[in-house]
């Protein structure tokens, strides 16, 4: 259940509940930013399926702004927290596949600068990229609102091994 929605040039959608996974922005009233917020548990109940979070992606620049609405697995958090650790040490990232976000690094500033890139390949077949002069401390920033996530939404499914008397 994917949906790009085009606006104007205007503000940022979404701005209801929830906590941001992402937020980057380049600081500038108007300016463009990149933001993931997770919405709450998918299906809540005692499935596997409940630690699977509805969220959205929310990009904003002078040239384009768009939503995108997905759901995000425990793996896909796991995979963020690596991202994270990637992107600490200076490299570029491809996170989750449809939508994907790229993080690449741009060093030819005194402070490195991401470029954000989000591709909706299945839905709506467009991408959008986004230049973010964001300071220092962004790394930072981003790992915080992953601890924010994990703490709003712990994994709640535990899978243990089944019994040996299950399988006689």
């Amino acid at each position: 259940m994917m949906a790009v929605i085009l606006l104007g040039s205007g503000g940022l959608v979404g701005e209801g509940g929830g906590v941001d996974l992402i937020r980057v922005s380049d600081g500038d009233v108007g300016g463009s930013s990149v933001r993931l917020r997770v919405l709450g548990r998918h299906r809540p109940g005692a499935t596997p399926y409940n630690d699977y979070l509805d969220a959205e992606v929310v990009v904003a620049s002078g040239f384009a702004n768009g939503r995108l609405e997905m759901c995000l697995s425990p793996e896909d958090l796991n995979d963020w927290s690596a991202a994270l650790d990637e992107l600490s040490a200076g490299r570029g990232v491809r996170w989750l596949r449809s939508p994907e976000i790229r993080i690449e690094i741009d060093r030819q500033f005194s402070v490195p600068v991401p470029i954000v890139t989000v591709t909706d390949d299945n839905e709506s077949v467009s991408s959008v990229r986004v230049w973010l002069d964001v300071g220092h401390g962004w790394i930072d920033d981003l790992r915080k609102q992953y601890e924010q996530v994990r703490r709003a939404w712990p994994n709640e499914v535990v899978a243990s091994p089944r019994s040996r008397n299950f399988w006689q």
